[in-house]
């Protein structure tokens, strides 16, 4: 799918991550350079068939796509958490975390358990920065105990939400146990800085 200017504005990286977050396993989306027609945009290729499609912008276009044309199971319910999913992130990349807040639960409401995962991680961001490190540190638990194989940032999550609570060596206990669930998780830059902010912090205590 184009990400050049034109279909970017148009609303093609939303799109594209809505189509990525469902984590459909037959499916994969991925951005690419300008392909043409920019004014009938966001506009995106489908392959083997080179099917150019236009006008693809927003998650119910997406949706509508890749079930009638890649016989994706994607249910009313799931549509609309992923849409309350990326509103909120909308939200809170502008720093209104109490809206993100409300969005992310509107979206656990009726979120499938293929997704909940996703929005309690995110919520659990929101709700720290909010100051609400027991919500937070709750959340990421629940995002941890739903957690399909290579979702590391749940682990992230319940880190920083001990680290706000002051519990540093439940912090260290968390990292190490989100590492033996997901050994790859050890190698990440995510991990590395954690960990190295953790050991400063408990050879000072």
């Amino acid at each position: 799918m184009c990400t050049n200017k034109t279909c970017k504005k148009q609303g093609s990286a939303q799109a594209i991550k809505f189509a990525q977050d469902l984590g459909l396993p037959d499916v994969k989306v991925e951005a690419v350079g300008c392909l043409g027609n920019c004014g009938n945009g966001p506009n995106m290729v489908l392959l083997p068939d080179k099917l150019l499609l236009n006008h693809v912008s927003t998650p119910a276009k997406m949706a509508d796509i890749l079930r009638t044309l890649c016989g994706s199971d994607i249910s009313e319910p799931l549509l609309k958490a992923t849409e309350l999913r990326l509103a909120g992130n909308d939200e809170a990349r502008v720093g209104n975390l109490h809206a993100a807040v409300e969005l992310y639960t509107q979206g656990l409401e009726v979120a499938p358990a293929q997704m909940r995962h996703l929005l309690y991680a995110n919520r659990s961001g929101a709700r720290r920065g909010l100051g609400d490190s027991q919500g937070a540190l709750d959340d990421a638990n629940a995002a941890a105990a739903a957690a399909p194989p290579g979702f590391t940032t749940a682990f992230v999550r319940q880190v920083e939400a001990h680290v706000a609570l002051q519990q540093f060596r439940e912090a260290a206990q968390a990292l190490e146990e989100g590492a033996r669930r997901e050994p790859s998780f050890a190698k990440s830059a995510d991990y590395k800085q954690l960990a190295g902010g953790l050991q400063q912090v408990l050879q000072r205590r």
